[in-house]
């Protein structure tokens, strides 16, 4: 419901930016690519890999000091490690939908701001290997992430160009049905995004 609430309120926001509230709002397309790590807490070390992502972003900004961003995005997941010279792991394609408070500079025309929220990644499809053999997962799962970020936007004329850095940790990873251990799982992302701002 929650999700479903963000998705409505945010279109509607931008809506209402275009008839005259004091707000201004921008879209346009986030690209890059994320490092992810799993521990398993098993002795036998940490799964880990690099993964890529392009996403649809809009939002909202307020008196050019607080701003709201939804990011709708297609994103896949690597997670690899060796034992006994095996390489084991699995790939997924998620998609990840983050929804992020920002606290910017104001009007300068390079203007960093640092970035708070949470994101429901939702693995769509996933494919686990165990050396050269190479299995469909079925038990896919849908996580809740906390983030962090910063950025900076350079604006110009009615765009803005914003390389951006995330921290997220995943706030469900522990499995419930291994109590003798805690999993956790946490990825860095680094992207570019390219946005209209009427």
């Amino acid at each position: 419901m929650k999700k479903l609430i963000i998705l409505i309120s945010l279109p509607m926001l931008f809506v209402l930016a275009q008839n005259g509230a004091p707000v201004k709002t921008f879209f346009g397309l986030q690209a890059g690519m994320n490092h992810s790590t799993f521990d398993p807490d098993d002795g036998a070390g940490n799964f880990s890999g690099l993964g890529f992502q392009i996403g649809l972003g809009m939002g909202v900004e307020f008196a050019n000091i607080l701003g709201i961003q939804i990011t709708p995005t297609f994103q896949t997941t690597s997670f690899d490690r060796t034992v006994l010279n095996i390489d084991m792991g699995a790939d997924y394609n998620n998609l990840y939908l983050p929804f992020i408070l920002q606290l910017k500079a104001g009007m300068l025309p390079v203007a960093p701001y640092l970035g708070l929220g949470f994101a429901g990644n939702f693995q769509l499809d996933g494919t686990a290997y165990l050396g050269s053999v190479k299995t469909s997962i079925d038990d896919l799962e849908n996580d809740l992430l906390f983030l962090f970020s910063f950025g900076t936007d350079f604006k110009l004329t009615k765009v803005k160009i914003t390389p951006e850095f995330s921290f997220n940790f995943n706030l469900t990873a522990d499995d419930p049905d291994t109590q003798n251990r805690a999993e956790s799982n946490y990825s860095f992302d680094i992207s570019l995004g390219v946005y209209y701002t009427p």
